[in-house]
């Protein structure tokens, strides 16, 4: 199922010398099928369009649960009521502690007490020092502490941003933010569910517990993108899930849960919600656990745990470093007409429309692999026949309710008026811009939350033309040149923001206090990024 990640990437390098010939391409054909008669545009667009009514979803065995739709049919417009976007990042550390940490007294190293009385160690793939995942062995506790954390983050968002309801407010967390103690949160059995909190798992809990947090007539006019959620289950050689992991393989998922605010008095909650199951596996996605390294001996050693059992570590395998460098998005088709039935929609090509804007979203290595421009290009070379989400709400009403609407439309084409990014190492990577003639990328990054924005021009000699981007949140704007000399893009970096501590230093809730037991405190303290609002891109 799995391709050959040496392979994967010569075709990027391939794509990247070749991105300028591909955009002229892009263009032409955007022109050809601008000068088609409005019904064969119709018939290659196949526009599918889905009205939907809410209702509460019955009883299921599945690792979701969430609200059911009904199909049916209407047209929506392409115009919207936004003509300013404000994001508002936040930048919390999502990845491994540090097994050993330097005593700022005495500069000796030691160990880290976060990690103490875990069986979660293991080693990245690009570094010899152990790490470890953090998180509460009781899982449901574990995500309450989280959702507790992304709860206070948002509640702060509200506080510093705009009340313009013309500005759309983009709330952007991190990859990897909900992860638990072994590296992902486990898929239950039918019967472990039913057991365990009236019916509703781990993952179900987190998604149930977004959804309740965006059900709120302050948040209309809000975006949320909430970093990602690392799932595992045990599949037989058949693919299906078991509930004994002697002898058998993993099935991962790396998801990020996207939402509309809205008002539950008037909405139904009818294309709010979206899944964007990340691509590709990068070496950062997990630890190699202790139980796999060749020299386990001397890591026993170093840590001078003599309590530490290889029976007691749960800990997930490093799905990249045995050759699996794409995620199963197989086992998400699979899904796609149920969790739509359910209530969500799945983002599957990184590209959707919220309320007459395009956008594209894309989680870490993703991007740089160029999945949102690859995507445009290739449907426009093959006749424009993706179909993307598109969701919007009508200011009519119909007993009392929003006429909340999804329907799945063709790609835009002049690409997305903004871009997201949602990323744990990552950089915004001008080639891999999918952006319109004006469009802002915005990324949020969860290792680097305290390195300063900050770009650089032909530093890179195998990139001496290109920009680089640096920092843990980045705003970038694209800007198209075409002279009779030239055709170029200019990028402008955002530095127009604030930035504000989510938590006190000190007292019962100072910040190394509220990330306690699930996010480590050893890189830099969380806090909130508020942009100015800025114009959003014009695409007629």
């Amino acid at each position: 199922r799995h391709h050959n990640q040496h392979h994967a990437l010569k075709v990027v390098d391939g794509v990247r010398r070749n991105v300028s010939w591909a955009l002229v391409l892009s263009g032409v054909c955007v022109l050809a099928v601008s000068l088609l008669t409005p019904s064969t545009r119709n018939r290659i667009n196949g526009t599918i369009s889905l009205h939907a009514e809410y209702e509460e979803a019955g009883s299921f065995h599945s690792p979701f649960r969430f609200n059911a739709l009904k199909p049916s049919s209407y047209k929506s417009s392409s115009s919207s009521k936004y003509t300013k976007v404000q994001t508002l990042s936040f930048q919390i550390y999502t990845g491994g502690a540090p097994a050993f940490v330097v005593d700022e007294s005495t500069g000796e190293e030691e160990r880290n007490h976060e990690c103490e009385g875990l069986h979660s160690y293991g080693r990245p793939e690009t570094s010899e020092k152990l790490q470890c995942y953090l998180g509460l062995e009781d899982t449901a506790e574990d995500v309450k502490r989280r959702l507790t954390i992304m709860q206070d983050a948002v509640e702060e968002a509200y506080t510093i941003s705009s009340k313009d309801d013309s500005t759309l407010k983009i709330f952007l967390a991190p990859e990897f933010f909900f992860r638990g103690v072994n590296g992902a949160f486990g898929f239950l059995s039918e019967e472990e569910e039913d057991k365990k909190d009236g019916g509703c798992s781990d993952i179900c809990q987190v998604l149930r517990g977004l959804e309740m947090l965006v059900a709120d007539k302050r948040f209309e006019d809000w975006l949320f993108l909430f970093g990602t959620v690392i799932a595992s289950e045990v599949l037989d050689d058949d693919g299906n899930r078991v509930d004994d992991d002697d002898g058998f393989d993993y099935q991962f998922y790396n998801f990020a849960p996207l939402y509309k605010g809205f008002d539950p008095a008037k909405s139904k909650r009818i294309g709010k919600n979206f899944i964007v199951p990340k691509r590709y596996v990068s070496n950062a996605d997990f630890l190699s656990p202790v139980r796999d390294l060749t020299n386990r001996s001397m890591v026993m050693e170093l840590l001078e745990d003599k309590n530490h059992n290889h029976t007691d570590d749960q800990t997930v395998m490093n799905s990249h470093a045995n050759g699996e460098h794409m995620y199963d998005n197989e086992m998400w088709a699979q899904y796609k007409d149920e969790l739509s039935s359910l209530g969500y929609n799945m983002i599957e090509y990184g590209w959707f429309y919220m309320d007459g804007i395009s956008f594209s979203v894309e989680i870490c290595l993703d991007h740089l692999v160029h999945r949102a421009l690859m995507t445009h290009m290739a449907d426009a070379v093959t006749g424009s026949k993706t179909l993307i989400p598109s969701s919007s709400s009508s200011s009519s009403a119909v007993r009392g309710h929003a006429a909340d609407r999804v329907e799945w439309v063709g790609m835009p084409r002049r690409m997305a008026q903004i871009s997201l990014v949602s990323s744990a190492g990552m950089d915004v990577d001008v080639s891999s811009l999918a952006l319109a003639d004006g469009g802002h990328m915005f990324l949020q990054d969860g290792l680097t939350g305290n390195v300063e924005p900050h770009s650089t021009y032909g530093q890179d000699d195998c990139k001496p033309n290109e920009y680089e981007f640096f920092g843990g949140s980045q705003c970038v704007k694209r800007t198209a040149v075409i002279s009779a000399t030239d055709v170029t893009f200019e990028y402008e970096l955002n530095k127009a923001f604030k930035e504000y501590n989510l938590y006190p230093e000190s007292g019962h809730r100072s910040w190394k206090n509220m990330l306690s037991g699930v996010f480590s405190s050893t890189a830099y303290q969380p806090k909130l990024t508020l942009y100015d609002p800025v114009d959003i891109a014009l695409t007629s």
